[in-house]
């Protein structure tokens, strides 16, 4: 299998701490985008030219942190990180979608403050920001149905967490959200975690 990826994104660090915690990592092959977009390489494997994107070894490609997460976690043996049913699969994939809304709204923010000063919207900004807290807060309710054993939900709320503290690491939210804090600061000592911690290419 081959990944393409961005050594950034909060999104391939979701499908990489899911490799590493199945016991897969070792199959993918790895291949960096430093630009990513519609007219770069990774969009033959993704139309939308987004990362991550993964190629079988059939040649066919997946896209998007869910369906590659969801696909990995069907090719090992050991427990699975997504249940197959009822319930707890809910939950697993609610959480995920919080953790990962989180994400795209503060993505959206970054990416529009990046923007000329005079083409940026000030609403647009805050709005994403509302958007985020809002998420976090509920992150803070919802934290303790994240169990001892590791599912996509802990992973998903790991790397919202995680690109948090890298790209608005002025903003202190662990102040208003003890237990999500407090909830981090324990699974952050997890091997996959430390592997994939976001850094800026050198």
């Amino acid at each position: 299998m081959k990944l393409y990826y961005s050594p950034t994104s909060p999104y391939v660090r979701k499908v990489t701490m899911m490799a590493m915690e199945t016991g897969l990592d070792d199959q993918i092959e790895r291949i960096v985008m430093t630009a990513v977009g519609p007219d770069t390489d990774v969009s033959k494997a993704n139309p939308l030219g987004k990362v991550p994107a993964l190629v079988r070894d059939d040649g066919s490609a997946l896209y998007d942190s869910p369906v590659i997460c969801e696909y990995l976690d069907g090719l090992h043996s050991g427990g699975k990180l997504i249940p197959a049913s009822g319930e707890e699969r809910i939950s697993v994939l609610k959480l995920q979608a919080l953790a990962d809304g989180a994400l795209d709204a503060g993505v959206a923010q970054i990416m529009e403050s990046r923007r000329p000063d005079n083409e940026q919207s000030p609403g647009w900004i805050a709005r994403q920001q509302k958007a985020l807290s809002q998420a976090m807060d509920e992150m803070e309710v919802l934290v303790g149905l994240l169990g001892p054993d590791v599912t996509l939900a802990h992973i998903s709320f790991c790397a919202a967490l995680g690109w948090i503290d890298f790209r608005k690491s002025d903003w202190d939210w662990r102040d208003s959200r003890p237990a999500l804090a407090d909830w981090y600061a324990s699974f952050s000592a997890r091997p996959s975690v430390m592997a994939t911690e976001p850094k800026d290419p050198t």
